[in-house]
């Protein structure tokens, strides 16, 4: 498991707290600050994000008032969606968020950061699973792991 913490620059200090959330958890994370290799911008940085994504297996959005400003976070959002990464939304406190991206879970602080780790752990697990060992409070039948992981998270945030 690896994620990819979207962000916009102003959101630094929060995107950085959750890569060492993540790290406590024994997870690795790509983030762009951190990363020596970015260099010049359109194609090329857009060239870099797509492969960063590639190689990743999730996305955390850290969302302040800031990002309606951001060009960069919409694209990796709908760059994971299309590849149906799981997503969940950091909030950072006093946002409230547009109604297309109220559908992914929201995390609030590092203890919701390990909560995030946990479920996504217990689902992958459930998932690697043969089918008729799966337990019925964890998958639905038909439901794709994704969608299972949204709906368990949701439930553990509550």
């Amino acid at each position: 498991m690896k994620v990819f913490i979207s962000h916009k620059k102003e959101d630094n200090l929060y995107a950085l707290n959750i890569k060492n959330a993540l790290k406590s958890c024994q997870i690795d994370a790509y983030l762009d600050l951190l990363d020596e290799d970015i260099s010049g911008d359109g194609e090329e940085l857009t060239d870099h994000i797509k492969e960063q994504l590639r190689i990743c297996t999730d996305v955390i959005v850290v969302l302040s008032e800031k990002t309606k400003d951001s060009w960069w976070v919409p694209f990796e959002i709908g760059m994971a969606t299309e590849k149906d990464m799981p997503i969940a939304n950091y909030l950072v406190e006093g946002i409230v968020l547009p109604d297309y991206l109220e559908f992914w879970p929201r995390l609030k602080n590092y203890n919701d950061v390990c909560k995030y780790v946990e479920v996504r752990k217990e689902i992958r697990e459930h998932y690697g699973r043969p089918r008729y060992i799966f337990e019925s409070n964890i998958l639905h039948p038909g439901e794709s792991e994704t969608r299972a992981f949204y709906r368990k998270l949701k439930q553990e945030l509550k």
